[in-house]
């Protein structure tokens, strides 16, 4: 019984990234005297140790706990995450909400198949098309659990990172919007109305999909529906195209690589994740298929906790015979993959001259594609 009790707790995740520049309010913990400052990044949790590095040019880059603030059992359309986030494909995270023939291929603001980043061969809406209830199917439409993410993403540690290190600022599955305020101990950031101003995201475990930059007013409450109301433009050219810059620890190497913005049809504005999906299709977790358990080697996915066994259930390659588009599934080649060895992209954003002056908070938002999960992280900025 106590066994069953821990894997009833015990769900998987995947996937880690957050805004680090402007600086954070989900990065608190790189203040003076934690142990994340400067730059350090001193690994989180006990089932899977994991940390949120980032490359900054040739300064210090402090994300600390910044990636470990997310939400997770995200499906399109719904009314809430409810914190699944075991990688089972087709899973809705709320068919009793659903009215009968829902349709996630036709859905108020469905994304165009054209934009999706996995599973690129496989019949749109069919089964082998198995992560089409994720958040990237219609970007932004998907439930958070927090608009600035939730600590560790779950109220208890789950598998893959979803764990979160208590300090003095947060706890596990604390609301970002509860307990992180403007922080003290970081100079202002000051973006001019008019202006192509610039900002930073790192990403650590790619899930495809894409991202926004969204603002709400310091003075309003910071609600998804604020935040979506506000969405930064990225800084085009004249002909539409649009850079990305990737940074490195040493400057020197840094490169641009063109983008993939959404143009047309549900995410329009939005801006493709540029890694690729960092796995093979989804038989490469069916450890569990033959009374096995997952062989990762995480601190507990052995005896007796067997932490990772959420992430490989016997029925992930249940379609693999019955539908024949599933052997031509390739992963991550919707864009090519420029990464380099770089996990750090620095965006340019036009900051529109309607604005009001005043204090706001800058949210990044990541919707994912191969799994159900959505990161977000908020800063503080002065528009002038």
């Amino acid at each position: 019984m106590r066994l069953c009790g821990l894997l009833s707790l015990i769900t998987a995740v995947a996937g880690h990234g957050s805004m680090i520049m402007p600086p954070s309010r989900n990065a608190i913990d790189a203040s003076p005297g934690m142990p994340w400052a400067n730059g350090k990044h001193p690994p989180t949790g006990v089932i899977e140790p994991y940390t949120c590095s980032c490359s900054n040019g040739t300064e210090p880059c402090s994300s600390a706990q910044g990636c470990f603030w997310f939400s997770q059992g995200v499906s399109v359309g719904c009314s809430r995450a409810d914190g699944n986030g075991t990688r089972i494909p087709n899973l809705d995270h709320c068919p009793a909400e659903r009215a009968a023939g829902f349709d996630p291929l036709t859905m108020e603001g469905a994304l165009l198949p054209k934009y999706r980043t996995v599973n690129l061969h496989s019949v749109p809406g069919s089964p082998s098309d198995i992560w089409k209830y994720n958040p990237w199917r219609a970007p932004g439409k998907g439930p958070t659990a927090d608009p600035c993410g939730m600590a560790g993403g779950n109220t208890v540690g789950v598998f893959n990172a979803g764990e979160y290190n208590a300090t003095a600022f947060a706890k596990q599955g604390d609301l970002g919007t509860h307990v992180l305020r403007k922080r003290t101990d970081i100079g202002e950031t000051v973006w001019k109305r008019g202006d192509v101003e610039r900002a930073r995201w790192e990403i650590t475990a790619a899930h495809g999909g894409g991202y926004v930059y969204q603002l709400c007013p310091a003075s309003q409450p910071l609600t998804e529906e604020c935040f979506a109301s506000t969405p930064l433009p990225f800084a085009t050219a004249a002909d539409g195209s649009y850079t990305q810059r990737f940074i490195h620890s040493d400057s020197s190497d840094d490169f641009d690589a063109p983008a993939t913005l959404v143009t047309e049809g549900g995410g329009v504005g939005w801006a493709i994740n540029p890694y690729p999906y960092g796995t093979s299709i989804p038989c490469d977790w069916n450890a569990a298929a033959h009374n096995q358990h997952c062989s990762f080697q995480c601190a507990r996915c052995g005896a007796p906790w067997y932490a990772a066994d959420g992430a490989c259930p016997d029925h992930n390659c249940e379609h693999a015979i019955a539908e024949q588009a599933l052997p031509n599934i390739t992963y991550g080649t919707a864009i090519p993959d420029r990464s380099r060895g770089a996990n750090t992209v620095e965006d340019r954003v036009r900051v529109p001259t309607s604005l009001a002056a005043g204090e706001y908070v800058l949210r990044w938002r990541w919707d994912c594609e191969a799994s159900s999960q959505v990161w977000t992280t908020c800063s503080d900025i002065t528009i002038a």
